[in-house]
């Protein structure tokens, strides 16, 4: 995420402002049109095992890997575990938020299969720091409701943080009762 949409934003509460802006990045264009052109130069691999960056179908269970509040750089553990997690086929896909936020990541996600989310806020904290908080270095990951059961289990046993957020959906973008509009509004 970069210094001027930063500024931007930094002002504004409304969140699908917000997301009208981040619609017209071009910065955020290039990196979807980087993922859609190479989808498999954007994966996770170890040994063999794949797992792209990209949401797979609708129907698949969002996670954050990782603690998304603290802000930390150093994730080194969070990204062994999830190659542990990826050989054992555990996960659809996964994708590192690292400088872009939790709603960029999404949208990136979303964008090669045209898919959508639907996500639930945070009590904790606000909707505007859970979305556009770039500091943020969990990872996005999703899985398919046949493994979610062994994942969760398998992260809670490794003493990793795992956050429910919601589900992939078919091209519409929702957190709580908020709508962002459908993933083409976002692809340039």
């Amino acid at each position: 995420m970069n210094d001027n949409f930063k500024k931007q934003i930094s002002n504004i509460e409304d969140l699908v402002e917000i997301s009208d802006i981040l619609s017209e990045s071009t910065e955020l264009h290039a990196g979807i049109s980087k993922y859609i052109k190479n989808p498999v130069d954007h994966q996770f691999s170890k040994e063999g095992h794949k797992v792209q960056m990209n949401f797979n179908k609708k129907g698949d269970t969002i996670y954050l890997l990782g603690d998304y509040k603290e802000g930390e750089d150093d994730n080194s553990s969070v990204i062994e575990i999830l190659y542990d997690a990826i050989e054992n086929n555990l996960v659809t896909s996964a994708h590192p938020l690292h400088k872009s936020g939790l709603f960029w990541g999404l949208i990136e996600a979303c964008a090669i299969k045209k898919l959508g989310f639907d996500i639930t806020g945070d009590a904790e904290m606000s909707d505007k720091e859970l979305l556009f908080n770039d500091r943020n270095a969990s990872i996005l990951i999703s899985v398919s409701s046949d493994k979610e059961g062994k994942l969760v289990d398998f992260i809670f046993n490794n003493s990793i943080k795992l956050t429910l957020l919601g589900h992939v959906t078919k091209k519409v973008l929702r957190m709580d009762d908020l709508s962002f509009g459908y993933i083409e509004d976002y692809l340039g």
